[in-house]
């Protein structure tokens, strides 16, 4: 499931739904299901992100994935969450990370054991994820790049993002443009 939500997935989802609500069906690697993006700018300026997938594979089992992400209005993460659960509502793995002056503190509850730990900011780079904000708050023009660090929940460590905006173009969805 992991791979599923990895990052191609979100920003392809991300992109569709530059403000609002969109509801769109999945079928990837013998999963087929529906997932619902919120994407919103809060009355504070901050950016609040919502990924919530119901996911089944051929055999009827499901699983239901939730994430959040929570931006101040500069680009600053706040708070992820990441919840797994097997229908029914078992959790399998609940991952909350919450922001403060020195890095990111995770707790990581998998199967009733928790473990929580903080990783330090990554010396003299950025993690403000500005690209957040490009096109439902903030113009970029074709050609723009911003890279900066997030902090990837499965590595529980922070990693390099690169966003390269290229400017409109058509595209193919189902065959048809």
């Amino acid at each position: 499931m992991k791979r599923l939500i990895g990052g191609a997935v979100v920003a392809v989802l991300a992109s569709l739904g530059w403000a609002g609500e969109v509801v769109l069906d999945v079928d990837a690697g013998g999963l087929k299901g529906s997932a619902t993006l919120v994407n919103q700018l809060l009355p504070n300026g901050s950016k609040y992100v919502r990924l919530g997938m119901l996911l089944e594979d051929a055999s009827g089992k499901s699983v239901s994935v939730l994430q959040e992400s929570t931006y101040d209005k500069t680009g600053r993460p706040v708070r992820l969450l990441q919840r797994t659960n097997l229908k029914g509502g078992s959790a399998l793995q609940s991952v909350v990370v919450t922001f403060d002056d020195a890095g990111a503190n995770f707790k990581v509850d998998q199967g009733g054991k928790t473990v929580n730990d903080m990783i330090k900011y990554p010396a003299g780079k950025s993690v403000l994820a500005t690209p957040e904000f490009w096109f439902i708050r903030d113009v970029v023009n074709p050609g723009g790049v911003k890279s900066y660090w997030r902090f990837d929940m499965a590595k529980q460590d922070w990693a390099e993002i690169k966003c390269e905006y290229h400017g409109k173009r058509d595209l193919k969805w189902g065959g048809r443009l």
